[in-house]
């Protein structure tokens, strides 16, 4: 059997919905079913994916692993240690790849060898003004990070492809993070550590489908503050940046939203969406300052290592340097552990 071009790796928590609408873009992408495999890992879900995998079976080289849950960061390793392709590809359960995504992802990065490519989303839910302001959001982050596309700064990892030896030699993503927040940040701060480039590719595009509700909205802001903490304290003991660029980044947004705003939507959803863009603000300082003060009242108990927050249950198992290796523990069934509530949500 021919070793497929590229794996598709997908860290799943619970969303059984969103995962079999993934799976069935997958399922159309124009390279040939031979050309590439899915790896989902279920991150200690309690929701059967069985239903869903026999649904595409037979359209898709698709397997589904299982492990305790952990966190995404986590499941993505362990994703890359079951690949069997020299290129991973990353998405999220709650992402519809557009049917060319694989085949603009590939022929990007043989153009960049070595290189970390980056896609583009967009929002998949245009009447959801919280997921709309996520959208806008990431598109500042962008802006501001990645302005020249050949020497990027940063991508998410639901939309990302890279080479397979460069994510193990790097340890690939921290599991110190345990929750979705900032993990992908940290993970590309260090793959720029290592001397490789990130690469933009804007016609590999997904649609993301995550709808909000005030609260999932403050939560999720709250969160990436809280990773945003960690992502800091991590890159100051490596040596790899301060919060000067992140710092900057705030300081224009007044101006870029202005401009955005004024671009993009009708003057009567512009006042609800700034809004939702100061809550966004706040969240994520109140996110950054939590963690901040929990690693510090971890820190007067210890007496040394780096910062961790008092609610961060796996924080621990997270270092300096990850430790992602080829020889990884064996994949445990699916539903081996659901005794954790953290869940894999991007």
């Amino acid at each position: 059997m021919t070793d497929p071009r590229v794996s598709v790796v997908i860290p799943s928590y619970n969303r059984p919905q969103p995962l079999a609408r993934c799976l069935e873009a997958l399922a159309r992408q124009s390279m040939p079913r031979d050309a590439f495999e899915v790896v989902v890992v279920d991150d200690g879900g309690s929701a059967p994916l069985d239903p869903i995998a026999a649904a595409v079976s037979s359209r898709i080289d698709l397997r589904i692993l299982g492990q305790p849950n952990a966190g995404p960061a986590a499941a993505r390793n362990h994703g890359v240690r079951e690949a069997r392709a020299p290129r991973i590809a990353f998405t999220d359960d709650d992402c519809v790849p557009r049917p060319d995504w694989l085949e603009r992802l590939l022929a990007r990065a043989e153009a960049r060898p070595g290189a970390l490519i980056g896609g583009q989303s967009s929002n998949g839910l245009p009447d959801d003004l919280l997921a709309e302001a996520n959208q806008l959001i990431i598109e500042l982050v962008y802006e501001h990070f990645n302005r020249d596309p050949e020497n990027a700064r940063f991508f998410a990892s639901n939309n990302m492809l890279v080479p397979r030896d460069r994510i193990l030699a790097i340890g690939g993503f921290d599991e110190g993070f345990p929750r979705a927040g900032a993990e992908d940040r940290d993970f590309c701060d260090r793959w720029r550590a290592a001397g490789f480039p990130l690469v933009a590719c804007p016609d590999a595009r997904i649609e993301h489908f995550h709808a909000q509700s005030l609260g999932k909205f403050l939560d999720l802001h709250d969160r990436y503050g809280r990773g945003a903490y960690l992502y800091q304290a991590k890159r100051k003991q490596r040596g790899t940046g301060t919060m000067g660029d992140d710092l900057c980044f705030h300081g224009t947004l007044v101006r870029q939203v202005w401009k955005r705003l004024g671009d993009r939507i009708a003057w009567s959803r512009a006042v609800p969406m700034a809004a939702a863009l100061g809550l966004w603000q706040v969240a994520n300082a109140v996110g950054f300052l939590r963690q901040a003060g929990e690693a510090k009242r971890a820190g007067s108990r210890s007496s040394g290592g780096e910062p961790q927050g008092g609610d961060q249950r796996h924080a621990s198992r997270g270092s300096v340097a990850p430790s992602l290796t080829v020889s990884g523990p064996p994949s445990t069934p699916r539903r081996a552990s659901a005794a954790s509530t953290r869940p894999s949500e991007p």
